[in-house]
């Protein structure tokens, strides 16, 4: 097998990580700092250490605290407006998927002035230095090449991938998560494990990826197990535990991409709202019930890696972290696989399934059977 890596964002883990390293957010003059519209920056801490960290280094800031929940590419052409207005010369994203993703696309349109084909066709050849503190341990976008972002002209999200959107500095401080409420733990949880899953199971897969997604899903798997038992919320060892799997998962979906439940999963975001991570989680039971059927051992590989003891008891655990999926018309069924059937990270899957047999794992999605 012929396989290369390419990954080239520092990663800084660990308690106090912004303060204790200032340099490395020393990337310009003037920082445009992308956070969310909801003040989680604020109040988990993030944004108080970079403003210190800026302070205390003579580097200028403006703070754009408007990204929303799965942004769309019009926000951000208005935020990359603002950026070059402020004059910004590198970026900082803080917060979960949205924001590090909203910040990636925003160093590159404070850049360029660039049409939605030619941006989403990665048709540029500089962005802005950027810097990601993730403040949940779900997304992985600190450490990847994609910017994901929600595209009304297809009804559904679209990514653009670029070496150039990596981070030059990943940032992580488990503490930043603590306050996350017990539900985003939950959905951001499923949705490091469903990277994990799913680069396990793609063609691209490589030596090395497998060795970090063994790793991740052991880890993953655990706390998974656990969050379905316990109403508690995670302890300082197993906040620091999931991001530091969330990193490795994103690590790894960096070189292999994602696959069917991402492709599915999107539609379920978009039509109804759902967290992206517990819409993965609707679907991953149903992608390794397929992949089984079509005597694919993989699947079961990663579930005994993680530690389940089958399907089933994989089934049950995703059931009751995730809750029941909506129900879903059969108009919009088959809205939702001709959305799927066009995406291109379906062609990921070790075993691409029929048009059929995409349809009997979104009817596996909606009313379970394992």
């Amino acid at each position: 097998m012929n396989w290369q890596w390419i990954c080239p964002t520092r990663i800084i883990f660990g308690w106090q990580a912004v303060k204790n390293n200032p340099e490395a957010l020393a990337l310009g003059q003037k920082a445009f700092i992308v956070c969310g519209q909801g003040g989680s920056a604020r109040r988990n801490g993030a944004l108080d250490d970079v403003f210190q960290v800026l302070a205390a280094a003579h580097i200028e800031w403006a703070v754009y605290d408007e990204v929303q929940s799965n942004p769309e590419v019009s926000a951000m052409r208005e935020a990359a407006a603002i950026a070059r207005k402020e004059q910004a010369d590198f970026v900082i994203g803080i917060g979960g998927g949205s924001p590090l993703d909203a910040a990636k696309a925003i160093a590159v349109l404070a850049c360029h002035s660039l049409s939605d084909e030619e941006l989403f066709n990665a048709q540029f050849k500089s962005a802005l230095p950027l810097a990601a503190v993730p403040t949940t341990a779900g997304t992985g976008s600190e450490v990847t090449q994609y910017s994901i972002l929600t595209y009304p002209a297809i009804n559904s999200k679209k990514s653009i991938a670029s070496n150039l959107l990596f981070p030059r500095v990943a940032l992580l401080d488990p503490a930043y998560t603590r306050s996350l409420p017990r539900e985003v733990t939950v959905d951001t949880a499923v949705d490091a494990f469903s990277h994990v899953f799913e680069s396990y199971l793609t063609v691209r897969r490589s030596p090395m990826s497998d060795v970090l997604a063994r790793e991740a899903l052991f880890l993953l798997g655990g706390r998974l197990r656990e969050l379905a038992m316990k109403r508690d919320l995670p302890d300082d060892a197993a906040r620091y535990q999931l991001l530091y799997a969330s990193m490795l998962a994103g690590t790894v979906i960096s070189q292999t991409g994602t696959s069917i439940p991402h492709a599915l999963g999107y539609s379920f975001t978009y039509f109804k709202g759902t967290p992206h991570g517990r819409a993965n989680g609707y679907i991953m039971p149903a992608l390794a019930w397929f992949l089984g059927g079509k005597g694919e051992n993989r699947a079961q590989q990663a579930l005994e890696i993680a530690g389940f003891k089958g399907l089933h008891d994989f089934a049950q655990v995703m059931q009751n972290l995730t809750g029941p999926p909506p129900q879903l018309s059969e108009e919009e069924k088959q809205t939702f696989l001709e959305i799927c059937s066009q995406a291109k990270n379906l062609n990921n899957s070790i075993v691409k399934p029929s048009s059929e047999e995409l349809r009997a794992m979104l009817e596996q999605v909606v009313k379970p059977s394992f």
